[in-house]
């Protein structure tokens, strides 16, 4: 048996971007479209079914592949950003992801060990017996739903990890032990420490009298968030009702998708080079498939993974209970169809919001208008707009840049819109909008930059 100490951390990242480029005010013209689902595409899925994996371009290095992809509707827990609209204690297809890698149904004992100070982080005088409280239910629910007749221990802390203007760490997790070649597992296939001791039924570290009592998984919340690093009012929520206020995170959904990387759900291989881990494949990496390839990420070359790990969208994770469950959970893809003018008329493919209400299959349509916030990048929507007449009643269209996502909606919303359009300013497939704001009422969505700049042009005319 071989036994491997994993000292790579996995980071969820919360995506708040700024920047884009500048444009004139707009005349609008007549640009009549419908923003809506289309039921005979699953949104989140590849043409098979499959639930798609986050594979962006360029690699986010820490926040990729061991994702859900942001297209998935509704929102799943381990994608790589925390939506508000997730229910609390759910683990959506997570559940079927882990019965794929091998766990065993049945129920566990989770225990949760803290690595603080005397006053700090889950020892603090004040937030301490919220924090662990939050932290031992979301314990609970992992020992309910995966089978292992081994203890599994989690250490957990808090640390100063980044925060920044335009975004946050909110935790990192990973197993703190990968094993490979036990009774149980697949032959010459790494697999979390977790994982290979259930299918084992024994405490493998034992095997070089490590403590036997020893962390399988180490979570690490940033102490960050609650000082409100991000903006005022941003900081973690405790509470276990599911009512988030706006602007907080709650903490028992990020633990969750945390202690699920550390459970299984992450793969180790190197995306910046494709190499596999001590080059062997782990159980993730055997069900990450390639559409455009035909192939597992473990039948490929390094080369080929490299490239694949930046093949946005074309990438699934190819577990058979995951792809049936998903078939009745995900919803339709979310798309623009554009009936007027002639030259603009087609479907496009679009990313959607964590915020705001979730696109229905009848939709949304009206004509297009180009918003102007009176500044100097007028159809940034930063600033409240002033062609509010314009704009009432229709469907707003936003360029990204200068400020938060749910600010330029909220300014579309207060003018009167229905629904906003925002136009990507990178080449490539338009991500979802991340973001988090419950007073926001109308849907929203995000167009590449190319299709944007046509639309664009034809409301200037």
């Amino acid at each position: 048996m071989n036994r491997r100490l994993l000292t790579c951390g996995w980071v969820l990242g919360l995506v708040l971007t700024a920047g884009g480029p500048a444009a004139e005010p707009a005349d609008a013209a007549t640009v009549k479209a419908k923003m809506r689902r289309n039921p005979k595409l699953a949104a989140g899925a590849d043409a098979d079914g499959r639930v798609l994996l986050f594979t962006p371009k360029p690699v986010q290095v820490g926040s990729t592949h061991s994702h859900f992809d942001t297209s998935a509707s509704p929102n799943l827990l381990m994608e790589p950003s925390i939506s508000s609209d997730l229910e609390v204690f759910d683990v959506d297809l997570t559940e079927q992801a882990m019965q794929d890698l091998g766990w065993p149904l049945g129920t566990a004992n989770v225990q949760v060990t803290y690595d603080d100070g005397a006053n700090d982080g889950f020892n603090d005088p004040v937030l301490g017996e919220v924090r662990r409280t939050a932290l031992e239910m979301v314990a609970g629910v992992w020992g309910l739903i995966l089978g292992s007749s081994v203890n599994v221990n989690v250490e957990a802390s808090f640390a100063e990890l980044s925060c920044g203007e335009t975004g946050a760490t909110l935790a990192q997790a990973g197993p703190r032990f990968v094993f490979m070649d036990f009774a149980g597992g697949e032959p010459g296939t790494w697999y979390p420490g977790a994982l290979a001791e259930s299918l084992a039924g024994e405490n493998l570290s034992l095997s070089d009298d490590s403590n036997p009592d020893a962390a399988d998984l180490t979570i690490t919340f940033n102490s960050n968030i609650d000082k409100e690093c991000l903006r005022e009012g941003n900081r973690y929520y405790y509470g276990l009702d599911g009512n988030v206020p706006i602007g907080e995170f709650s903490f028992v959904t990020v633990a969750l998708h945390e202690m699920g990387h550390g459970l299984g759900f992450v793969g180790f291989m190197d995306e910046e080079t494709g190499e596999l881990f001590r080059g062997a494949p782990d159980i993730f990496t055997t069900l990450t498939y390639d559409t455009k390839k035909e192939k597992h990420w473990d039948e490929m070359t390094d080369s080929q993974r490299k490239t694949s790990a930046k093949r946005t969208r074309e990438v699934s994770f190819d577990g058979d209970k995951t792809t049936a469950r998903a078939a009745g959970f995900l919803e339709g893809r979310a798309v623009l169809e554009i009936k007027k003018p002639k030259s603009l008329a087609g479907t496009y493919e679009v990313g959607t919001a964590s915020f705001g209400p979730s696109l229905e299959k009848k939709g949304i349509k009206g004509r297009l208008a180009l918003v102007d916030d009176g500044s100097a990048d007028p159809t940034f929507g930063c600033q409240p707009l002033i062609n509010g007449n314009e704009v009432s009643g229709k469907i707003a269209v936003i360029d990204r840049g200068e400020c938060f996502f749910v600010i330029k909606v909220r300014h579309a919303q207060d003018a009167g819109a229905k629904g906003v359009i925002i136009v990507h300013n990178e080449s490539g497939f338009p991500p979802d909008l991340g973001g988090s704001d419950s007073s926001i009422e109308i849907p929203s969505v995000r167009i590449g930059k190319k299709d944007g700049k046509k639309i664009k042009r034809a409301l200037r005319r």
